[in-house]
């Protein structure tokens, strides 16, 4: 079973917003915005899917979609992660949009 977990990125200040998850995130982190994108003013949504170990720790992460240059900003923010505990192994979506200023 998947399930979603959105967070908003705009431009400075950066702001987060969580949608129906399967699991509870109890530790978010919210990406910075690339100054290469701030420079192309590029915007949108990246997914990432996540597997979440039963500590709740992200073990890996993987683009779905999204920008390349916002990519990997999204990936390293959704490594650090936390959910909270459950009895296996699940996978996540997470969605993080980005927004010039």
């Amino acid at each position: 079973m998947l399930a979603f977990l959105t967070v908003a990125i705009p431009g400075p200040p950066l702001l987060a917003q969580q949608a129906e998850t399967h699991r509870k995130a109890v530790q978010t982190v919210t990406p910075h915005y690339p100054e290469m994108a701030k420079a192309m003013r590029l915007s949108g949504a990246v997914r990432i899917a996540v597997k979440v170990a039963p500590n709740g720790k992200v073990v890996s992460a993987e683009v779905l979609g999204g920008h390349p240059v916002l990519a990997q900003v999204a990936v390293d923010a959704a490594r650090q992660f936390r959910f909270e505990t459950a009895q296996k192994l699940t996978e996540e979506i997470v969605t993080f949009n980005f927004q010039p200023e």
